[in-house]
């Protein structure tokens, strides 16, 4: 159960090294149970795997669409050594053809750039894979890299400085922090207090992808901003996990000016931040959150989550949610139910550089604010064969590819536009190998849209692949 907290680091999330088996050959160990790489010893561990997501597939409800594809090659690498330092690296390049809803998000989300007094979209962005540029027809092109270092003084103490994506909870979504947008480079110290008590300290850079309209470089750079974060467990019992978590996001640049970080950067204390300065400042503003799980009976477990901002006129987030594992005694059974909620202004900001937003994306959930989702999923899993569907259903003041509100001033008026969404999908796979999850699978997707505005809009799409999968991207919306 843990804190709720992930990453987490590779001790504590229990897992054991496959272990090699020299009776097999060396292609059946490496397809089927091992690391591409895997070098061992006493007091070190090392592992290097090849990645991929390649499949192709269609739209067979719209007419005249090319073929969707996907073509990901990566690499990663994760090692320990002795007891106190682990690391983990990755890198992917990517080019994609996505179906028209997917990618009219994404160019909605593209990079802005300055000229003659106004901003202009440029590009794309696409959630946990990064700025793109053009590919072929309709396609994307894009690269990222993660990776992070961790050190352990003593038993008590974790430090960890990279980039790795971040989540809070237990559900398929977070209000607190999500991995849903890019990468940030961040340091982080995690102090257990006593064996009930849990304290985690985050410092970090993001960035609004505004470029900056005065430069004297060759491309103007983005907006920056910092952003803090302090994440305080009280764990009564090995059942029950409650969380406070205070998060800041502090303003470095705007279009035409720099300025120096607020001193409450600095500041290790969770709560104080708040006091000192209310939900927002010229230079800061403040989140205020719960996280909660009880796993109240064996493979049960019951969470929710709370997000405050706006204290005095409060705009809200909640998360209700319940997952469980070989539900019925069936083994590899695996149910999750979940709704969440969100006001209209949550999450925005009186100067929209402040919005709780990186790379142009939801630092938390994907939807980022006005709405209310239902989510189900399922899973089944026999020897290697496995079976999983997902049920996304949702009311949004705007729909995905027009959500403004959470990136323009709170004072702005909202364009309403009330739209709903059914996002059904089903997948058939076959797990050659749990140590990366390497499969090959067949995919099924169908999504309704029906705006109050516009026409609506049914999807259908058949997917056939072949992938690694040891990454989120959440597409669900």
């Amino acid at each position: 159960m843990g804190t709720g907290y992930f990453p987490v680091s590779y001790n504590e999330s229990g897992f054991n090294t496959p272990e090699k088996d020299t009776a097999k050959t060396w292609f059946k160990r490496k397809l089927f149970y091992e690391h591409f790489i895997q070098v061992e010893g006493e007091d070190y561990f090392l592992a290097v795997d090849p990645l991929l997501n390649i499949s192709a597939g269609r739209e067979i409800l719209q007419e005249n669409t090319a073929l969707l594809f996907q073509n990901t090659r990566g690499a990663q690498a994760v090692g320990q050594i002795g007891k106190k330092v682990s690391f983990y690296s990755v890198f992917y390049e990517n080019q994609a053809r996505f179906a028209d809803f997917r990618s009219e998000y994404f160019r909605s989300r593209g990079e802005l750039r300055y000229n003659n007094g106004v901003y202009y979209t440029d590009n794309a962005t696409v959630p946990g894979g990064g700025r793109t540029k053009p590919f072929k027809e309709n396609g994307f092109d894009y690269a990222s890299s993660a990776a992070h270092i961790r050190f352990q003084p003593i038993k008590q103490i974790e430090l960890q400085l990279g980039n790795t994506p971040q989540f809070i909870g237990w559900g398929h979504r977070s209000f607190l922090l999500s991995d849903n947008s890019f990468n940030f480079t961040n340091i982080q110290a995690q102090w257990d207090i006593s064996p009930k008590l849990r304290y985690q300290v985050i410092r970090g850079k993001q960035l609004n992808l505004y470029r900056r309209a005065v430069t004297n470089q060759v491309e103007a750079p983005f907006e920056r901003k910092n952003f803090g974060a302090h994440y305080l467990t009280f764990r009564p019992n090995e059942k029950i996990s409650i969380s406070v978590y205070e998060a800041t996001t502090y303003l470095r640049d705007q279009a035409f000016s720099s300025q120096s970080v607020h001193p409450l950067f600095y500041n290790p204390v969770i709560g104080i931040n708040s006091l000192v300065a209310g939900e927002e400042i010229a230079a800061l503003k403040n989140l205020a959150g719960l996280n909660l799980g009880w796993n109240y009976w064996d493979k049960h477990l019951l969470y929710g989550q709370i997000i405050l901002d706006n204290f005095n006129s409060p705009e809200y987030g909640f998360q209700l949610g319940w997952r469980g594992t070989d539900i019925f005694r069936i083994k590899n059974l695996l149910i999750q139910v979940e709704y969440n909620a969100a006001s209209e202004r949550l999450f925005s900001a009186s100067n929209e550089r402040l919005a709780y937003t990186h790379f142009n994306l939801p630092l938390a959930h994907t939807l980022g604010n006005g709405f209310e989702e239902f989510i189900f999923r399922a899973s089944y899993q026999w020897k290697r064969i496995k079976l999983s569907a997902l049920s996304v259903n949702y009311r949004s003041n705007q729909p995905i590819h027009q959500k403004t509100a959470l990136f323009q001033s709170n004072q702005a008026p909202v364009f309403n536009n009330e739209t709903t969404v059914s996002f059904n999908s089903g997948e058939l796979s076959y797990i050659f190998n749990e140590s990366t999850m390497l499969a090959i699978f067949v995919k099924s997707i169908y999504r309704m849209e029906n705006p109050n505005l516009g026409e609506n809009r049914n999807n259908g799409i058949i997917l056939f692949g072949v992938r690694t999968g040891i990454r989120n991207q959440y597409m669900d919306f």
